[in-house]
């Protein structure tokens, strides 16, 4: 198990070098140069996470439109769009890998349903 280990350690590097973890990097520090920005764009996200895991009886899908339309000038911000895509170009890496590194095995997660 200590090879996996190594293996792993290996891999964090290779990502902190790749395209995409570099770019999400880049993005997020232009745009913490730009605090106030930055504050607003990190409302947006804390917002719409809390309506993604809310259990409320709303309509979820017009909830989220409304949030993005009170956002939309900071949505529209180049900095803030940069970062997005930065951000999900990384993200769509790291799912990638560890769909990869789960491949095959099996976990039970039988008590998370109801």
């Amino acid at each position: 198990m200590q090879q996996a280990i190594v293996l792993a350690q290996q891999l964090n590097e290779k990502i902190k070098k790749s395209e995409e973890y570099r770019r999400y990097v880049e993005t997020d520090r232009r745009l913490r140069q730009e605090p106030e920005l930055y504050a607003k764009y990190n409302e947006f996200r804390r917002r719409n996470y809390e309506l993604q895991f809310s259990d409320g009886d709303s309509n979820l899908y017009d909830e989220v439109f409304n949030l993005v339309k009170e956002y939309d000038t900071i949505l529209q911000d180049s900095l803030v769009n940069d970062f997005i895509l930065a951000e999900q170009r990384f993200c769509s890496l790291m799912q990638e890998l560890y769909a990869a590194l789960s491949d095959g095995l099996e976990l039970d997660y039988e008590y998370l349903e109801k």
